[in-house]
């Protein structure tokens, strides 16, 4: 790889976007263009690229960090990387993501349990949600770079852990010379990005569709007098601007690095603040920090640590379909409705409820310390024999408190006179990583081999305590409630036991072969099934630019044609699924102990993923022109599954089983290109797609299907097909809608028990991916990216609420709910309004069909910077400034959908899909969850 170079005096350290390099030098003066070996950091290894053998995706930080800081790094890793599909989980501050890394993880309906493997520094975090939020809390300032390793080749050798892929962050290090500070900030703004393909009604429309709807005789519609319609025009607002505003965003870092040849420093403080769109409450605020040292006092001895430190607060909103949610408030109030009443106090509107006077006085916060740390040791036995140990962990602290003020609006409806509920949780785990690597060379042999032994452990304990009835007015605190009235709390414990090895034989850089083995145990599975199947992963690689007939080639300048299979592991699951446990509680005055809900099965053994990955790197032109593509199959054994009504026991327990096996496959493409390349003037461009399939090839105990209300499992299908009634349209001639029976009739009697399996539309996209440009002039540079996602379908309950003339009586609806069958002959519109008495059957309203199934595909424009940097030569010696940059940043700028709202959907109700025993599929549906924001940053970076 041809990279051009700067003076430096000791040696020179290079972020190449593909991975990091090195090179150390003797003198002060570098040819400006060199061969630079890059290196791939794997987590336990670190690798020339030419060594490497599996499908390994490789992100800069730089290119992350120009998004905003309170942007979690999964979030902003979106397009960046082929076969890596993420999704924030919603547009809250400070929010994290659902991420599918080739295709859907596994079939587990809760938060986080597609997550990959998340690695910081070579510290083993975990692969749940809790995890993403040791990942999530690290500033992307701090970012070096990201490694996305997607096949077995590169995960087998994390075993257990790494059926869904694994994440390795590499953070800043210092580097030898002359201590460099940075100082940087941003500030700026963002709203709710627009309705997109909808309108609500003004108040002259929706009194004017009221009218209509009394007129047709529809039940809770009022009379309008010219007198009640003229006061109302008078009150015109748009409640949007009323519950939401512009927030302001700003951030602060400065950090410190630096280092002599025998040790290296980087010490970071950042600070992000993030009021959010909802008025009344600020919704994020975090104080971060990291500390790094390495160093080799001696030639055989090396050791290092890290440390971070993360403070957050945010204020919540209830993310529940209902008014106490301000996403749907804004939805529902009528806009002529007023914000206050004549007396200065809130108007609960018809909808019986002030959304603006519950933000202030039934105010939710979360407070989450989380630190994380790693200390490493290193040290040469004999030439080629290294022996590293490891202890890497994280604590987290979070509580949470929810406050009703006593004599607030909720308060007095409850009649409770205060109340408040204080939870804390304590979160620790900590894993042990011992290897033993030789690397020994004998003429164009090569060998690479590493053992490995590892153990970990996880423990949580949570408490919560709630109080009612005040007995100071003016204080809410736990110790000021006078009545008890709720306690729960637990403890919970694993451990993880493993060992493995990892072998490369590499033959003059032309020919390399790898292997890997790996074997844990892990508490939480059955007692019969605690140790796993061995984990193995066999790959080759054929560097063929590398031979003699292809190196004098003018045209291609990189040819690398790459194969591998083996297995991964997956143990991102509940504790205590395995044993069946008892619950305590109260009868009246009794103590009372029953089996718990969940009947443990100690038979449940592990998920397995068995994979093929075939891939090629190629370049042309001095790689001006280069790429990678794969393809890929994983078959995804033995999924576990939460099966209710387990039939020895009956009643209402369930248990978890392995209920199946589902199987991804896909093509990887990326591309990228230098168009210009010169002194002054470069232009790239960049993109890269996923085409994705999935089928549920089996489900166990006795069944074929597994229905999640909107969604089902059925074998020979995608996983979490739309289940739904199909509609047939609208009758010409009486205007009532038409329905699909179960064997292919139509009926204008709404039956829920005609849901059908909807083929080829679910969740699932079968194409992802983004595509960007690059340009720099001289000082001036340019970047934008794009993201997109296509063949995915969301059901759009938001667009029924708004359009189901049943809700109108109290609720705003969106402009075209006024376009319903009005003549004989019309097809185009909504059903005629009914009420019972005319109603087919006597339902009236519109039904949960597949008309409101909508395809949910978009491209973004994810994120434009321009910035300008003045470099030394044109500051000057007398100023002590290496270099200052100046940016703009924008994110969200536009979307291009056919779908009626915000396509880019995951969590569509938090209280109705993330809590215990919820279902969670990520996309099924939209309903007033927070909104994705359009963000405006300017930003200034000083380099002393």
């Amino acid at each position: 790889m041809n990279v051009k170079l700067c003076v430096l005096s000791a040696g020179a350290l290079f972020f190449l976007g593909q991975g990091v390099s090195a090179q150390k030098v003797k003198k002060d003066t570098i040819p400006n263009a060199t061969n630079i070996e890059e290196i791939v950091v794997t987590g336990y290894q670190k690798k020339s690229k030419d060594e490497v053998t599996s499908a390994i995706s490789v992100v800069s930080g730089k290119s992350l960090s120009n998004l905003s800081s309170s942007t979690m790094g999964t979030n902003a890793l979106q397009g960046k990387a082929a076969g890596v599909d993420i999704a924030a989980l919603n547009g809250k501050p400070g929010g994290g993501s659902a991420i599918n890394i080739r295709g859907l993880g596994n079939i587990t309906t809760s938060v986080g349990a597609s997550n990959p493997l998340f690695v910081i520094d070579g510290f083993i975090v975990g692969n749940d949600q809790r995890a993403q939020d040791v990942f999530n809390s690290i500033n992307p300032n701090d970012y070096e770079s990201l490694s996305v390793l997607k096949d077995a080749a590169a995960a087998a050798i994390y075993g257990s852990q790494g059926a869904n892929g694994v994440i390795v962050l590499t953070t800043k290090s210092g580097k030898s010379g002359k201590p460099v500070i940075t100082l940087s900030s941003r500030m700026g703004f963002s709203d709710k990005i627009k309705d997109i393909n909808f309108s609500m009604m003004n108040s002259a429309e929706k009194i004017n569709y009221e009218k209509q709807m009394y007129a047709l005789g529809i039940p809770g519609y009022i009379q309008w007098s010219d007198q009640a319609t003229a006061n109302a025009l008078a009150l015109d607002h748009n409640w949007q601007k009323s519950i939401l505003r512009t927030s302001y965003i700003e951030s602060y870092q400065v950090a410190v690095r630096g280092g002599n040849e025998k040790s290296k420093y980087t010490i970071s403080l950042g600070y992000d603040s993030d009021n959010g769109i909802v008025e009344n409450i600020h919704a994020y605020k975090r104080y971060t920090g990291r500390m790094k040292y390495e160093a080799s006092p001696t030639d055989r001895l090396s050791f290092g640590s890290s440390l971070g430190v993360n403070y957050s607060m945010s204020q919540e909103i209830r993310d529940r379909n209902n008014t106490q949610n301000p996403f749907r408030a804004m939805y529902d109030y009528n806009s002529f409705e007023p914000v206050y009443r004549q007396d200065g106090s809130y108007n609960p509107t018809r909808q019986g409820f002030p959304i603006l006077e519950a933000l202030k006085n039934n105010p939710e916060n979360i407070n989450s310390l989380i630190l994380d740390g790693n200390v490493f040791a290193q040290y040469k036995i004999i030439d080629g024999l290294n022996f590293k140990t490891q202890l890497g962990g994280y604590y987290n602290n979070i509580r949470r408190t929810s406050k009703i003020l006593r004599g607030s609006f909720l308060d007095n409806v409850l009649g409770i006179n205060g109340s408040v509920v204080e939870q804390n949780q304590n979160r620790f785990r900590y894993t042990n990583s011992n290897t033993l690597n030789y690397v020994k060379s004998f003429g164009n042999h090569s060998f690479d081999l590493l053992a490995l032994i590892e153990y970990t452990e996880f423990r949580n304990d949570y408490i919560s305590g709630t109080g009612r009835n005040f007995s100071s007015p003016s204080l809410s605190e736990l110790g000021n409630a006078s009545t008890p009235f709720a306690i729960a709390g637990y403890d919970e414990l694993y451990r993880t036991f493993s060992y493995g090895g990892f072998l490369t034989y590499d033959f003059s850089k032309k020919y390399i072969l790898t292997a890997s083995i790996r074997q844990d145990k892990d508490s939480r599975f059955g007692k019969n099934n605690v140790s796993s199947e061995p984990f193995w992963s066999l790959s080759g690689a054929w560097n063929v630019t590398n031979e003699d007939f292809a190196k004098n080639s003018t045209i291609l300048s990189l040819l690398k044609l790459r194969a591998s299979i083996g297995t991964r592991g997956y143990n991102n699951i509940n504790l205590n699924l395995n044993n069946i446990l008892m619950s305590g509680g109260i009868y009246g005055t009794f103590p009372t102990i029953v089996s718990n809900a969940n009947y443990g099965n100690p038979d449940l053994k592990w998920e397995v993923t068995k994979s093929q990955n075939y891939g090629a790197e190629f370049g042309f032109l001095k790689n001006r022109i280069k790429g990678t593509i794969d393809y890929f199959i994983d078959k995804k054994k033995d999924f576990i599954l939460s099966i209710p009504n387990f039939s020895s026991e009956g009643g209402a327990y369930s248990t978890n089983i392995n209920a199946g096996d589902l199987s991804n496959k896909g093509l990887e493409i990326s591309l990228s290109a230098d168009i210009i390349k010169s002194a002054n003037f470069n232009w790239s461009v960049r993109a890269n797609t996923s085409i994705m399939s999935y089928k549920l090839n089996k489900l166990r105990n006795g069944e074929t299907e597994r229905i999640y209300g909107i969604n089902i499992l059925r074998e020979g299908y995608e996983p979490f097909s739309f289940f739904l009634v199909k509609s047939a349209g609208i009758n010409p001639n009486n205007g009532n809608e038409v329905y699909y029976t179960k064997d292919g009739n139509t009926t204008e009697i709404y039956n829920s028990n005609d849901a059908v399996l909807i083929d080829g539309k679910s969740p699932l996209p079968n194409l992802f991916g983004g595509f960007g440009t690059s340009l720099n002039y001289k000082g001036f540079d340019l970047q934008a990216d794009f993201t997109y996602k296509s063949g995915n379908y969301t059901y759009n309950y938001m667009a029924l609420n708004m359009l189901n003339y049943s809700n109108g009586t109290n609720s705003n609806m969106r402009s075209d709910a006024a376009n319903y069958w009005t003549a004989p002959g019309q097809t185009n519109v909504l059903p005629r309004p009914s009420n019972p008495t005319n109603a087919p059957g006597g339902i009236t309203g519109l039904q949960t069909t597949d008309r409101f199934l909508q395809d949910a595909s978009f491209i973004r424009l994810r994120n434009v910077s321009i910035g300008y940097t003045i470099d030394k030569k044109t500051i000057g010696e007398t100023l002590p400034v290496n270099k200052i940059r100046i940016s703009l940043t924008g994110q969200n700028l536009a979307t291009w959908t056919k779908f009626e709202g915000d396509p880019e959907v995951s969590i569509g109700s938090g209280e109705n899909q993330t809590g215990t025993g919820q279902t969670f599929i990520n996309g099924a549906f939209a309903l007033y969850s927070y909104p994705a924001v359009k963000t405006y940053l300017f930003g200034i970076e000083l380099e002393f």
